[in-house]
């Protein structure tokens, strides 16, 4: 998103558009707190990831400072039902004693994906999609789809990656592990804490 941002704004105004964006994060929060997760969160968090992916694709369509902004903002919004969602179906489903485990080798799962992902398509838009999306041959090309302005190929890489994730949501829906999950958290019972033994008196 940094890249992008700065090609629309001066470093100093780009600072504040993803400071003030950021408040998605809290504004998503209170609407998990009010209105909750349904009651599939599995089904929820694929529907969620989904829509991400639809606005990942949508928001450099144009080169509108306004469209980029306001795409961060629902982004950011859309967050914390998904965290909130991986971690209640976690909570519910895996036993107790085991929960350390799964939820750290989550986060470890998604900090090296990261860098990982970053590594991989970084050369890739750097020497295929961006001067591709320079020349003539590609503004040409694209300019029906993603009009004209700075930074058109990353405005391509997010078209991408979004319509990826929107593929990837859907192809989950019908997997037996999301069948299966799902009929887990229905059926079962919120995991709790070992008792205690008693101690002698």
């Amino acid at each position: 998103m940094d890249p992008y941002g700065l090609e629309l704004f001066p470093v100093e105004v780009w600072g504040i558009v993803l400071g003030v964006s950021s408040s998605g994060f809290i504004i998503g929060g209170l609407l998990v707190a009010k209105f909750g997760l349904g009651r599939n969160p599995i089904r929820t968090m694929l529907f969620l990831v989904g829509l991400m992916g639809v606005l990942g694709a949508m928001f450099t369509i144009r080169d509108w400072w306004w469209l980029y902004a306001g795409g961060i903002l629902l982004y950011m919004t859309l967050v914390p039902a998904v965290e909130a969602a991986e971690q209640t179906v976690i909570q519910k489903i895996v036993p107790y004693r085991t929960q350390g485990r799964v939820f750290g080798f989550a986060q470890a799962f998604e900090a090296a994906a990261a860098p990982i992902t970053a590594f991989a398509i970084a050369p890739i838009a750097q020497f295929l999609i961006i001067p591709y999306m320079d020349s003539q041959n590609g503004q040409d090309a694209f300019r029906w789809l993603l009009g004209d302005g700075a930074a058109r190929g990353i405005a391509l890489v997010f078209l991408i990656a979004g319509l990826l994730m929107v593929v990837v949501a859907i192809v989950a829906f019908s997997t037996k592990s999301y069948r299966f999950l799902s009929q887990q958290y229905a059926g079962t019972t919120a995991s709790v804490p070992a008792a205690e033994p008693a101690e002698n008196s």
